[in-house]
């Protein structure tokens, strides 16, 4: 099972190392290499938390909720500004460890430094004292890191309050937990729950991908596209303004054509 290899294979260093290199060098020239595309995704993250909070009211601040992040806080950063307070879960237990040394600011922890430089100075055109700034600021956000588990229902603890959250954000982690069509469907309806009427979730993934690799190990991947994420938004009760975005993909390291960036409304 997919579970069990990212239990057993799954090394958060490696994975920091080979997808995010890149941001070593921020100030991006023509040859830079990005082969995950995680600058275009960057971009999709701050529009979609710049434009969410040009139609909410000065006052309000979100409640996120982070399912399945990984090792990593990139789509966060862009989200800081706006939250409130964000709750970051994830499956691995050494990529919470990862999160939560860097959250209170371990010795030893992981310096994300450059990728903060990458989204608040390349993609938001911030300055150097805004990188700073945000780093603390989203420390600061996020108040626990926790375990979660899409296989089990409820997938989150039951602290984690239903109905609660403005947006659900989840990033390359359904169709690398799902094992089928019908549980990634099931996987949406639970994340679902979480999401307050008018809410939102705000997703990227693979499209047309069977694997990707990690230094030796192989993980499976579900194969989905554009047609089965609406639908099962749909069938999770969001069902409006579904955004889409999608940009094509010519991987070593994953068999998939495309990556996608969409986010739909919870109907009230």
């Amino acid at each position: 099972m997919a579970s069990a290899l990212h239990q057993e294979l799954f090394d958060p260093d490696a994975y920091i190392a080979a997808r995010f290199s890149f941001c070593e060098e921020h100030k991006r020239e023509e040859k830079s290499v990005d082969p995950c595309c995680r600058t275009w995704t960057l971009g999709k993250f701050y529009q979609f938390y710049s434009t969410l909070s040009s139609n909410t009211a000065a006052e309000k601040r979100l409640q996120i909720l982070e399912f399945g992040g990984g090792p990593v806080i990139y789509s966060l950063i862009s989200a800081a500004p706006y939250a409130e307070r964000i709750v970051f879960s994830e499956f691995v237990g050494r990529n919470r460890d990862v999160v939560d040394s860097w959250r209170i600011r371990e010795s030893n922890s992981h310096d994300f430094r450059s990728i903060f430089k990458t989204v608040v100075q390349s993609v938001e055109g911030r300055d150097d004292e805004e990188v700073e700034h945000r780093e603390q600021e989203l420390r600061d956000k996020i108040i626990s890191v926790i375990p979660c588990d899409v296989r089990q229902d409820p997938p989150l603890d039951p602290s984690v309050q239903p109905g609660s959250y403005d947006v659900v954000s989840t990033h390359f982690c359904l169709a690398v937990a799902c094992e089928s069509v019908e549980m990634y469907a099931e996987a949406l309806r639970k994340l679902s729950a979480y999401v307050r009427p008018g809410g939102y979730i705000l997703s990227s993934d693979g499209l047309g991908q069977t694997f990707y690799t990690l230094g030796d190990a192989r993980f499976p991947c579900l194969t989905i596209n554009k047609e089965i994420i609406e639908k099962s938004l749909i069938d999770a009760g969001f069902t409006e303004e579904f955004r889409f975005h999608s940009l094509p993909l010519d991987l070593e390291i994953s068999d998939g054509k495309e990556v996608a960036v969409f986010s739909a409304r919870k109907c009230r």
